[in-house]
């Protein structure tokens, strides 16, 4: 059993992360000071080196799964009794009212947003300003640049916002139902959680919090916060690997296995879940968020599980039975 991280481990591979997802989406004009910027950085402490390491390490995971082993993976145990069969296909027809259901009563504004992405799908957009837009999973954000300001409206899932200079000064501001994110030249992210939180993210310089009837709260590169329309919870400290999605996958260290499975149901359809005892098994590794199969499958090879499915739209990870 690997032992927890120090917090100066934590900081390295915070920092780390920040590297890699710079270095990536740097503009050509940038790219030589970045590079100097990061050898510096990585020269500077041998705690740097080790976190780039396994940054890298950890990364590289994606992808190793080979598509027929996870197809195997979601075939052991893919034919259940006939009475089971037909418990999943009214299932399915549930699952399907449910759908029909939330189309005919999601909110007109999010109909009427400037970019969506389906569930499964990411997309990256570049703003009228040069600034870069990344959609996660089931997102829809609306874009309204006008002679005063930079406005994103998030009405559902995830962004990460890379902000350029404006020539005209104006403010670059992220709109939710709890109230108002403001970059201070910055990039950050930004997810609308399903217990009614906005969940923000800082990887560069900072932003401002803005809850709709309390309190503002500023966050510096490396932390995080939650807040709600009365108020914002102090910051902590930042996963990471919180943008880890943009790469095509989901970074886990030492993390639940409950919440790593809630995280990749946002990127399959139908229903994901998890026995409840192992959601508490702490897992770490990269999963791809573009074939979640291959996902499961890398957890059933690395960890005593199975899964247990009733067509490709009812799975659940389970403890692996002992013969």
């Amino acid at each position: 059993m690997s032992s927890q991280p120090t917090d100066t481990e934590r900081r390295a591979l915070r920092e780390a992360a920040a590297w890699h997802t710079r270095l990536r989406d740097h503009t050509a004009a940038a790219a030589d000071d970045d590079h100097r910027a990061w050898q510096d950085w990585h020269a500077a402490d041998p705690a740097h080196q080790r976190a780039w390491q396994k940054v890298q390490a950890v990364g590289a995971q994606l992808g190793r799964i080979p598509a027929p082993l996870a197809r195997q993976a979601l075939g052991e145990r893919s034919r259940p009794p006939r009475r089971a069969v037909l418990r999943s296909l009214a299932a399915g027809v549930g699952v399907g009212s449910a759908a029909l259901l939330s189309w005919r009563t999601l909110p007109w504004q999010e109909w009427q947003a400037t970019h969506r992405t389906a569930v499964g799908e990411r997309r990256d957009i570049t703003l009228p300003d040069g600034s870069l837009l990344a959609l996660d999973t089931g997102t829809a954000v609306g874009v309204e640049f006008n002679d005063r300001e930079r406005l994103l409206r998030l009405h559902t899932g995830r962004i990460l916002v890379a902000t350029q200079p404006d020539a005209q000064g104006r403010r670059f501001s992220v709109v939710t139902s709890q109230g108002r994110i403001v970059a201070m030249g910055t990039r950050f992210s930004v997810q609308l959680q399903g217990d009614g939180q906005c969940h923000v993210s800082v990887q560069e310089k900072a932003v401002r919090v803005l809850p709709a009837e309390g309190m503002p709260r500023e966050l510096q590169a490396g932390e995080q916060t939650r807040f709600t329309p009365l108020a914002a919870e102090p910051p902590v400290a930042a996963d990471p690997f919180d943008a880890s999605w943009r790469d095509g996958g989901l970074i886990a260290v030492d993390m639940p296995l409950g919440t790593l499975i809630a995280a990749l149901a946002r990127y399959r359809p139908g229903h994901l879940g998890c026995a409840p005892e192992v959601a508490a098994l702490r897992v770490s590794g990269a999963f791809p968020v573009n074939d979640t199969d291959r996902a499961l499958a890398a957890l059933v090879s690395r960890f005593p599980l199975q899964l247990r499915s009733h067509t490709r739209y009812w799975v659940r990870v389970e403890a692996l039975e002992r013969l």
